[in-house]
């Protein structure tokens, strides 16, 4: 028994001892003793696959053609180009060190070296391809396969490396185990699974903010929070981001359905500890059996370090009972609609749980703050809609939760969030909710969304909102509206972007002389790999949508408004957090024109991004009009984006005045900047504003900090609309960032922000 544990003990330290690595290395960017940017880090989650995979490197930011140097000295064994993007291109070198081989992964860039070549440490050996050179580190004495190692690592990797900033825990929640049925912080019972969302930050920037950790743990304390009741193996830590997992257990290791590419969050509960975790790269289904400890009070600590030692740490109260502590599901909203002046009717298809008892209706006016109208005492279990007064003109938003029977009651997550705009005035929309994809393979980790309100605050016109399933049932009817804006978002397999009553329905509504604007990264991809009946699926791409599917990824998030289109020269981005979009986007559809269409946007010279067409479908006499864009209108993170392309829109579908240059704004009204291209920018900036009072108006700069860079001389402005150009020379001393541009006048201040590159 005693050479049996012997022999355990030594295969065990002998692994964790095969892990370790202490090689050191500069920064492959010039100068190579200065520390750069992080912007990906080792072992975070990555969602660009559809089951989901660990990031095997440090993501370093440069742009595109900068010269990417040699770490090591070393013999280059793969120089690989890709032929196109140059995103799978990449460098390897070999180097020998104490007569051991460490390999070194030079990815996203482009080989300026051959294989065989000798290449000493600063030798340019390769140029980055797009924005950032991906540095895959493997562990000396071993190949490639399942060794990678973490760059930022405490005892090697990337010199010099100071980190001044803590990773941040954003969120802990509780579930049943391996399940995503939520449990309340309250009273938690049975195997429970502790989900935990944390950001570590690698740097100032906005894009260094939102990495993988290195280290996250967790303990049970008694209701002192200070006596420890049940410390996991490695005192609490269950992960350790020195080397990672098998790809296979990503999915035990975080909680899928909320993790992405800008979000890692963290099962703490799965593996059996960070030392096993790390020697055997396996992580186990786990969970914290609650009924080992007698009912009544504790204090769940929740913990993260990172690779210098800055910590964050939580303390969660919660009750272990064994009272039942499992919510209802959420309700699904139908659809919010008007009924009469100044009344609108919302509805919803509640729950399959036998124990609801009612609902909790939320409402807001911002998007942001929401107060309770009512709960589950007006809104009883057999109520599945409700009408209410509503005497203003700004959106109101709105969402729901179930709540159950319990005698401490659970409340379900919320569903998403839709929205209505009452006026006796303005034209009315309907905007059509057909994004249902989450989680598995998608950009979008939430099981409920609120990305109305981005169309919403852009909306000059009232506005109704319906589920997509209420345009099939004819409980919504397109034709009632002169203009329908769809939804598609990310959406696709498995749940088919538009099904063939879908299509249908728009079919029919442009033959009639609808007007459709649809935004979708996945639609045309999803209509033509998911055709389920020989061409159908095709034949309404090209004669509903007037779109033919070119590919799947079109490797770009900037899009600019073609000549002679009603967004000529407008650049547009979309799917970055950094800019406010609510998801990453990476794999937007390239579309070409079909059926008479022009081309309103192209990522590219040759590659299309979003069509326009007037004219008759399907052979109707009635003249329809159409705008298909194939990436996410909700996506575009600046609202003053956003709401230039959709004022654009209703423009041309003639929903809105055109009598205004700015799209039915009425310059007398107000002093305010309409826009600033191009955003971002490299060069000039213009700025649109209308005032009323020009020898009271000035221009000024902030930078993200609130200092002042630069001001605007006071004459040459008239009273009404104002095109104002700063020059790229007079910012040639700014760096790369957000700024703000902010109009003063003796009437009121409006600023809108923008982004300088470099």
């Amino acid at each position: 028994m005693l050479k049996y544990l012997s022999f355990l003990f030594l295969a065990s330290f002998l692994l964790k001892a095969q892990i370790s690595d202490t090689v050191k290395y500069a920064w492959p960017f010039a100068p190579m003793n200065a520390q750069k940017e992080v912007t990906g880090t080792f072992g975070e989650y990555r969602s660009t696959s559809e089951e989901g995979h660990y990031h095997n490197g440090t993501d370093v930011p440069a742009a595109a053609n900068t010269p990417v140097l040699a770490v090591l000295d070393g013999t280059v064994v793969v120089a690989y180009d890709d032929g196109g993007t140059g995103y799978d291109s990449y460098v390897r070198v070999a180097s020998t060190i104490g007569g051991q081989t460490k390999y070194l992964t030079y990815y996203h860039t482009r080989p300026a070296v051959n294989v065989g070549q000798s290449v000493t440490k600063g030798q340019m050996i390769s140029r980055v391809a797009i924005d950032h050179v991906h540095l895959i580190d493997y562990r000396i004495g071993a190949g490639i396969s399942n060794s990678q190692l973490n760059s930022l690592r405490p005892d090697g990797g990337f010199v010099p490396y100071v980190d001044n900033w803590k990773p941040r825990i954003r969120y802990v929640k509780f579930l049943v185990d391996n399940s995503s049925t939520p449990l309340a912080t309250q009273a938690v019972g049975g195997k429970v699974d502790i989900i935990v969302h944390v950001e570590e930050e690698n740097g100032a920037y906005s894009s260094s903010k939102n990495n993988g950790t290195y280290e996250v743990g967790y303990q049970i304390l008694g209701a002192d929070s200070s006596t420890i009741i049940y410390n996991p193996p490695d005192n609490g830590s269950r992960y350790r981001y020195y080397n990672i997992p098998r790809n296979e257990y990503v999915n035990f290791n975080y909680y899928k359905p909320e993790s992405s590419t800008s979000q890692h969050v963290y099962n703490v509960t799965n593996g059996t500890g960070a030392s096993s975790v790390a020697s055997s790269q396996v992580v186990s289904n786990n969970y914290f059996n609650a009924p080992s400890y007698p009912n009544g009070n504790y204090v769940v600590k929740v913990f993260t370090i990172d690779s210098r030692g800055n910590r964050d740490s939580v303390l969660i109260p919660i009750r272990i009972t064994d009272l039942d502590q499992i919510p209802p599901g959420p309700p699904v909203l139908n659809y919010i609609k008007k009924d009469t002046t100044n009344y609108f009717i919302i509805s919803w298809t509640p729950p399959t749980d036998s124990d609801v008892k009612g609902y909790r209706l939320f409402y807001s006016s911002d998007g942001v703050n929401f107060i309770q109208r009512d709960g589950e005492s007006v809104l009883k279990h057999n109520v599945t809609s409700a009408r209410y007064m509503y005497p203003s003109s700004p959106p109101l938003y709105l969402k729901l939760y179930a709540v159950d029977s319990a005698y401490i009651p659970n409340v379900s997550i919320q569903s998403d969030v839709y929205g209505v705009k009452l006026s006796s005035t303005l034209p009315k929309v309907l905007v059509v909710d057909g994004f249902d994809r989450f989680g598995v393979g998608a950009n979008w980790s939430k099981a409920f969304h609120d990305f109305i309100i981005k169309f919403g605050e852009v909306l000059p016109v009232g506005f109704d909102v319906a589920h997509h399933t209420y345009i099939s049932n004819d409980s919504i009817r397109l034709g009632n509206y002169p203009a329908v804006i769809w939804m598609a978002g990310d959406n696709a397999h498995p749940f088919n972007t538009l099904d063939s009553l879908e299509q249908l329905k728009i079919k029919d509504y442009l033959i009639n002389g609808g007007k459709l604007f649809i935004s979708g990264s996945e639609l045309a991809w999803d209509l033509v790999s998911s055709e389920v009946s020989v061409n159908r699926d095709s034949l309404f791409l090209m004669e509903a949508l007037k779109a033919q599917f070119v590919h799947n990824d079109a490797n770009s998030v900037n899009v600019l408004g073609m000549n002679n289109s009603f967004m000529s020269g407008q650049n547009i981005q979309f799917g970055l957090p950094t800019q406010g979009s609510p998801y990453i986007e990476d794999a937007p559809d390239i579309i070409d024109t079909a059926g008479g269409s022009g081309f309103l946007f192209k990522y590219s010279e040759t590659n299309g991004a979003g069509i326009y067409y007037s004219g008759s479908f399907y052979n109707s006499s009635v003249s329809g009009q159409l705008v298909y864009l194939a990436f996410p209108f909700e996506a575009i993170g600046f609202k003053s984006q956003r709401e230039m392309l959709m004022n654009g829109i209703l423009n041309y579908f003639g929903i809105i005045s055109s009598s205004s240059e700015e799209y039915g704004y009425e310059s007398e009204e107000r002093d305010e900047i309409l826009s600033i291209n191009p955003n971002p920018s490299k060069g000039d900036i213009n700025i649109s504003f209308i005032t009323k009072q020009p020898e009271n108006t000035i221009i000024r700069i902030y930078s993200a900090l609130g200092q002042q860079v630069y001001e605007a001389a006071q004459s040459g402005f008239i009273s009404g609309k104002n095109h104002f150009v700063i020059s790229a020379s007079s910012l040639n001393h700014l760096s790369s960032g957000v700024y703000v541009a902010v109009l003063g006048t003796v009437n009121t201040v409006s600023s809108r922000k923008f982004m300088i590159l470099r």
